[in-house]
């Protein structure tokens, strides 16, 4: 899973419809630590190119047996924030 949207660079640039995916997972019970980077396209990623952007998340993952894997939690958690709320899963 990934998400894509139209993201504001740190940089003042805008990339379109920029791939965004979780790449590393780390923690405990008590707090994920999740890194979020950013590529131009999913080709660009899949290509070997570079990430444009890459930000850190945390949050308190779910532990119950039912719960979704650390990475889908994240993706959720990603979902309930303002930055995120209009991308869309790819």
């Amino acid at each position: 899973m990934a998400l894509q949207k139209t993201i504001a660079l740190s940089s003042g640039l805008t990339a379109d419809n920029a791939y965004i995916r979780i790449d590393t997972v780390s923690g405990y019970k008590g707090q994920i630590t999740i890194s979020v980077n950013s590529y131009v396209s999913q080709a660009e990623f899949t290509g070997g190119q570079g990430y444009l952007e890459q930000k850190m998340y945390l949050f308190v993952p779910s532990v119950a047996d039912d719960a979704l894997n650390f990475i889908k939690q994240g993706y959720v958690y990603l979902k309930t924030l303002t930055e995120f709320v209009d991308a869309v899963d790819c």
